[in-house]
């Protein structure tokens, strides 16, 4: 049924056989493998999703799914194309985005991430401002560790996101935010002090619970104690700060933290905590050096700062800094 075509021929095509709304389609089949889900979250019904993905085979002239009974796969011309519709798609928003940053009001549509650590200290009061300041913006938030927003930011599937200085940027461009002090958290009944630094031998004399590779906050403990010729050795490794931070409060181990990911813990008294002498962390705002970035963009941009200012003068975020304000690259 479907013949054999070079790809870059039927590539070429796709600007005429495709509009912008099946390469949504398409995009969110290819992520959820499954066109049961992807109807459900598009709110599209699954014979009609069928049918825009079959026209789309016969115009391309190529099969883009396996369809099995666990549900589908992309093909090769499938594969070739999801690495292609992403930066379609984002390209396509971003002159949406123009058009409509000629308005008075933003609009539009804002894809970001943040990592897990800032959910209480930014994430939250970041959102809460933007939507009262913002209501006309649609935001999309993805919650994740930096190699993750960093390929995800690569690839357009994010407009910008917070990311740890430790990752490989060279490939975006990236603006330091702030520098903040990694504390050794532990249970309440540790006694730790906010105000005493302990020392990088104290992290291999405790049981730790820690991120799993890979990790960015990982790699800069396992590197501190290299330094003094221990390894790490962890007695438990987990994919959520949140999870890592109730089994610390439940008092089975310690664990080694950026403090704004300590913060709500202290607060509530669940746990204690103390700056661990040496050990900070950067964290840097990044975002597409050749997607422009739009107005809604440049606006969460200097909220982030806005916000961690605030945090800052208000001694909620203990022993961080804010880096100056930098322009933005060309």
């Amino acid at each position: 049924m479907h013949q054999t075509i070079v790809p870059h021929v039927w590539l070429a095509r796709v600007g005429a056989a495709m509009n912008v709304r099946q390469l949504h389609y398409f995009l969110q089949i290819a992520e959820l493998k499954s066109f049961t889900r992807a109807a459900a979250v598009l709110h599209v019904a699954q014979p009609a999703l069928s049918r825009s993905m079959r026209g789309l085979e016969q115009e391309l002239g190529v099969q883009l799914f396996h369809r099995t009974d666990r549900g589908v796969q992309l093909t090769e011309s499938g594969e070739l194309l999801r690495s292609r519709a992403a930066k379609l798609v984002a390209d396509f928003a971003q002159v949406r985005d123009e058009v409509a940053a000629q308005a008075v009001e933003l609009r539009g549509e804002l894809t970001f991430g943040v990592p897990p650590s800032m959910r209480e200290m930014v994430t939250l009061p970041l959102v809460r401002a933007f939507r009262a300041r913002h209501p006309g913006v649609l935001l999309r938030l993805n919650e994740g560790i930096s190699t993750v927003l960093n390929e995800l930011v690569h690839t357009g599937r994010l407009d910008v996101a917070v990311v740890s200085a430790t990752e490989p940027l060279a490939a975006l461009a990236h603006e330091p935010l702030l520098t903040e002090a990694m504390y050794l958290i532990g249970p309440r009944t540790a006694g730790l002090d906010p105000h005493q630094e302990v020392a990088i031998e104290r992290l291999a004399e405790v049981p730790l619970v820690v991120t799993l590779r890979p990790n960015a906050l990982r790699a800069l403990v396992e590197e501190a104690l290299a330094r003094i010729g221990h390894p790490l050795e962890p007695v438990l490794e987990a994919n959520a700060t949140s999870v890592m931070l109730d089994v610390v409060a439940a008092g089975d181990g310690f664990t080694v933290l950026p403090y704004c990911a300590a913060h709500a813990g202290l607060a509530a008294g669940r746990c204690s905590a103390a700056p661990v002498a040496g050990l900070s962390v950067t964290w840097e705002i990044a975002y597409s050096k050749d997607r422009a970035l739009s107005r809604a963009g440049h606006e969460l941009r200097s909220m982030l700062r806005e916000i961690a200012r605030q945090a800052i003068d208000v001694g909620a975020w203990q022993r961080a800094q804010l880096a100056p304000t930098a322009e933005r690259p060309a």
